[in-house]
């Protein structure tokens, strides 16, 4: 910033009520199979407390989006109550079913604020793949999943284009890297 501020006293980047965090997004498993239901956590948190959770999802390319709450009350697929740690299932889906989701956190204060992971979903989104199996050996597994309407874009540009899209990047059945970019 133009001003960096002084010791003791607010910066440039002072906001009333900063909105709610929403880190370490995960699915289990990172590869369902088909007509599996797979959870995704989240760790989400509010100094002023958290009015709501929610997980909005679609089977792209659709862009009708459901809604789930997520919970952090011990019950169903959420460990233990209280701990911060945010759980949804979404439901089983056929083999080849591409699901494109985000979470959206709103906090308690008077004037509540609210987040969303990725940050600028719904432009961005996680993906879950369904049915993908993980082969057998050591070589590693690298996928690159990316929604149709990206998939179109990339298609459809120059190919010495050397624009940022956005995708998900998944290392065998082990790590998902949400918020990649694909040249």
């Amino acid at each position: 910033p133009a001003n960096l501020g002084t010791p003791g006293l607010r910066n440039s980047r002072f906001v009333p009520n900063a909105p709610p965090a929403i880190l370490n997004v995960l699915p289990a498993p990172i590869l369902p199979a088909a007509n599996q239901p797979f959870v995704v956590t989240a760790q989400v948190s509010d100094p002023d407390g958290l009015s709501s959770v929610v997980l909005k999802y679609r089977l792209d390319p659709s862009s009708t989006y459901s809604t789930i709450i997520m919970t952090d009350d011990g019950t169903g697929a959420d460990a233990a109550a209280g701990d911060g740690i945010w759980t949804a299932t979404v439901p089983g889906q056929p083999s080849n079913t591409m699901v494109a989701f985000y979470i959206q956190a709103t906090d308690k204060a008077a004037s509540p604020a609210a987040a969303t992971f990725p940050s600028d979903a719904p432009t961005e989104e996680c993906l879950a793949r369904i049915g993908e199996v993980q082969p057998t050996g050591n070589f590693p597994v690298y996928r690159i999943w990316m929604t149709q309407t990206t998939l179109n874009t990339w298609n459809g540009n120059n190919r010495l284009d050397n624009s940022d899209y956005p995708v998900t990047f998944v290392l065998g059945n082990q790590r998902v890297i949400y918020n990649s970019g694909a040249r």
